[in-house]
């Protein structure tokens, strides 16, 4: 440690007066006195000052060490050099060491506190005489005799000002003690580090920082004398209350300075004319108002609820004074670029409604990114204006809406529930199990119908009826989501109504984040922190944050769960503004029945993140604000893209695991079934039915035709179109059919479901024989699918007579009457 070289000063000398003799005479003799009484007790006091100083000082042989000096501790980013924040009680202190003082403040300290320090020992015999006499002649206490290491026993170890014969033998006996045992640099140091000087600030360190903004190597010579000064009353001498007492004091430590040689009157008199030398915003913070992440380990570290800070005392109490005055240097999880990111992200402009431009109070924003790979917190916003506003945002518990929707997935998929399992769309779904007034469910839009959907769609399109049917078919219903969602990340806080899977428990904007990380992790939980590792003053790691991760759910659910988490910022999802270019996405939006709360939480491979969107202090709806009805996935997606844009920019693009193969199942056969009922048989062997209308002799209905047919191996949830009749009659264009052979034009008109009449014609001409000479209906015409086409065919006359010889056949059939209808009978069954 570097030694301060201390001109000695002039030598001391009585002023001459008639009194001077009778003062020299009284002072020998009170001094004669206290050197006895001193030397009498001395034992005892010793004995006394090594009990008592116990709380203070560590054994050493005969002597103890002071204990660390009460000094403020340090928060940082995760990057080891932002400073976050300082944290203090009552004493606000930052250690310096004695060579990072400037040398001329040292001589400044000196000068007025002890010039002879270097050159006496414990205690300094002339400085008692001297200050007994310039007492006694002002009649009042106006100088010390103490030396500055009685000082430090009188600060650090006693913590006794009385001005009694017990206290001194006691500071005596204990200033003794030190100087057989440190140096006096060390003894200095000390003394400059526990000194106060006003305004809540320890040391000379703290001090230079607080009144001047600069670090106490760099102090000058007039800002080293005005500490110097303060240090007899700070009080009393405070630059910011008192600026003139100051000043005053400041320049009797210069002047002394001069007096000893140790500057120039020159330097003297210019510093003594020199203003105070306060920094600009003397008394402000030096740093921004801490983010909301401090508040956050402050909670944790106290309360210690699991037991991983017991490093810090076993005792709230007891981890209060490590934390505040142990002089820690915290290293957070927080990624002081990303935060500023998502502060960015959550200011960017908000649309008012032209029709109401001061509403009451605007949205405000949280914004929590956890690491995927370990749990650690990189960003946690809690409101737009943290430091004006101290709003507990990234921590307090709301509704989360659809948001919730992945956990129901996830607790479906443990009970072998396929994902291709299909439900009716139909709102409102009611059911005597949903506790509200109509015992219902309806989707965001309301009443409406859209079919049978399998669960990737209705995740995607976050249809909440099929995730009430969803939940209310699984062993444990809303017990089993409340489950899942506790092992993944969520406080054990949840009650398994059945409305859980729409998100009407509250969570907290970091409880999501940490639970998606689960999904984006391959199953494996690990428990969100904050605190990354913290080291003391002496450079001793204290404590260092080891990841706790616990495989929770299976891969396969996990891989699954993401891959239809993708379909919901895909085009035509409901998350599809949160979309990152090139960049694999998955995530759910979620809104509040009343639209008080938005919600996105997504995720890429490396981080998820959660972003709220709502009122700080109320429930109310979002919509007057906005003008207009507010989503997850008109609000909350937008900041996460804005945010996760910045954040993952230069970080590789990493694809998700593949989900596992899609499960088959036969489709079964349901043609000659009512629609509802094949729809429902088709739906309980998961595939996504689908009802076309067609035209059919058929009853009303009936399915008349499915496609893929009946049978057919196809991946569940895959989609069965049924045919279903419309109960009437489909049309038929008639085809043209004359100048055709009888027999392609009655299979003609069978192929169309035509039915057919033939009536014979004779003719003379052979080559019209067995000729559709005529059509009734023409060609061309529609007509109703059965109907009779009659067709007139041209046959050889064989003999009759007149008209006696017409032949007229229908629907197979032939007709026989008149002369010769043996022959025709013969002829008709050859054309058969």
């Amino acid at each position: 440690m570097a030694s301060t070289d201390a001109p000695r000063k002039p030598p001391f000398r009585l002023p001459m007066t008639p009194f001077v003799p009778v003062l020299v005479a009284l002072v020998v003799v009170v001094a004669s006195g206290f050197f006895a009484l001193l030397l009498s007790p001395l034992a005892a006091t010793v004995s006394y000052g090594v009990s008592k100083v116990d709380e203070r000082m560590d054994f050493l042989g005969d002597c103890k060490k002071l204990a660390a000096f009460p000094q403020r501790s340090t928060v940082y980013a995760s990057d080891g050099t932002t400073e976050l924040a300082t944290l203090y009680l009552d004493f606000n202190r930052e250690v310096v060491r004695l060579a990072d003082v400037s040398e001329v403040t040292r001589k400044a300290v000196l000068a007025i506190e002890d010039d002879r320090f270097y050159e006496h020992g414990a205690l300094d015999f002339p400085s008692l005489v001297r200050a007994a006499i310039a007492n006694l002649l002002r009649h009042e206490v106006v100088q010390g005799g103490s030396t500055i290491t009685q000082q430090l026993v009188k600060l650090a170890v006693l913590e006794d000002t009385s001005q009694t014969a017990e206290r001194k033998f006691k500071e005596a006996a204990i200033a003794n003690c030190l100087e057989r045992k440190y140096t006096k640099d060390e003894i200095l140091e000390l003394y400059l580090n526990e000194v106060y000087l006003g305004n809540g600030v320890y040391g000379v360190g703290t001090a230079s920082d607080f009144y001047f903004h600069v670090p106490a190597s760099k102090l000058n010579l007039s800002q080293g004398a005005l500490l110097a000064g303060m240090l007899q009353a700070p009080g009393t001498f405070d630059p910011v209350s008192h600026p003139k007492a100051a000043t005053r004091r400041r320049n009797e430590v210069i002047a002394r300075m001069a007096e000893l040689g140790w500057i120039t009157p020159l330097k003297a008199s210019k510093a003594e004319a020199a203003g105070l030398g306060l920094a600009d915003d003397v008394g402000t913070e030096r740093l921004a108002k801490p983010p909301f992440i401090v508040r956050y380990i402050v909670g944790q570290i106290l309360a210690n609820a699991d037991g991983e800070f017991d490093v810090f005392g076993r005792t709230e109490r007891q981890r209060t004074r490590t934390l505040y005055q142990g002089g820690l240097s915290i290293t957070t999880t927080l990624d002081a670029d990303w935060q500023e990111a998502a502060q960015a992200a959550a200011n960017q402009p908000w649309y008012i409604h032209p029709s109401n431009p001061h509403y009451r109070q605007s949205p405000d924003v949280a914004i929590v990114t956890v690491d995927n790979a370990n749990g650690a917190i990189r960003t946690m916003l809690s409101g737009r204006n943290y430091a004006k506003d101290q709003i507990r945002l990234a921590t307090a518990p709301r509704q989360p809406g659809s948001a919730f929707k992945p956990f129901t997935l996830v607790a479906a998929f443990e009970q072998d529930v396929p994902p291709g399992s299909v439900f009716s769309s139909k709102s409102p779904f009611h059911t005597p199990l949903w506790n509200n007034d109509c015992h219902c469910v309806s989707n965001a839009e309301g009443a409406g119908d859209s079919g049978y959907l399998n669960l990737w769609q209705a995740t995607a399109e976050s249809v909440n009826v099929v995730f009430a049917q969803l939940e209310l078919s699984l062993q444990g219903q809303g017990t089993a989501v409340a489950e899942a969602a506790e092992k993944m990340g969520i406080g054990e806080h949840l009650v398994g109504v059945p409305s859980i899977t729409l998100g009407t428990e509250e969570v907290s904007p970091l409880e999501m984040a940490a639970a998606y990380q689960t999904l984006a992790n391959d199953g494996v939980h690990c428990a969100s922190y904050a605190v990354a590792r913290v080291v003391t003053s002496t450079g001793k790691t204290l404590y260092k944050h080891r990841p706790d991760c616990e495989q929770v759910i299976k891969p396969d659910i996990a891989h699954l769960v993401s891959a239809m988490l993708r379909g919901v910022v895909s085009s035509g999802g409901t998350g599809w503004r949160a979309a990152l270019p090139g960049r694999p996405v998955a995530g759910k939006t979620g809104t509040t029945q009343d639209y008080s709360n938005a919600w996105f939480t997504g995720y890429t491979e490396q981080v998820s993140t959660a972003v709220w969107v709502g009122f700080p202090y109320s429930t109310d709806s979002m919509e007057p604000y906005f003008g207009q009805s507010v989503f997850g996935g008109t609000v909350a997606a937008p900041i996460w893209h804005s945010y996760m844009v910045r954040v993952m920019n230069g970080l590789p693009v990493k694809s998700f695991p593949p989900p596992p193969a899609p499960q088959s199942g036969r489709i079964p056969d349901v043609v000659g079934s009512q629609s509802e009922h094949a729809q429902k048989e088709l739906a309980a062997a998961h595939f996504t039915p689908r009802e076309k209308l067609v035209p059919s002799l058929e009853p009303k209905g009936t399915v008349v035709s499915q496609t893929p047919a009946a049978g057919t191996s196809a991946v569940l949830g895959s989609l069965v179109t049924i045919d279903v009749s419309n109960g009437k009659a489909p049309k038929v264009t008639v085809p043209d059919l004359v100048g055709h052979v009888v027999g392609f034009a009655k299979a003609k008109l069978a192929n169309l479901g035509l039915g057919v009449t033939v009536v014979e014609k004779v003719v003379t001409d052979p080559n019209n024989e067995d000729i559709v000479l005529e059509q009734s209906p023409k060609a061309g015409e529609k007509v109703d699918e059965g109907t009779k086409v009659t067709l007139t065919v041209g046959v050889l006359d064989g003999g009759g007579t007149g008209g006696d010889g017409d032949v007229a056949f229908g629907g197979g059939s032939v007709v026989l009457f008149g002369a010769g209808a043996a022959v025709l009978r013969r002829r008709a069954a050859r054309r058969r």
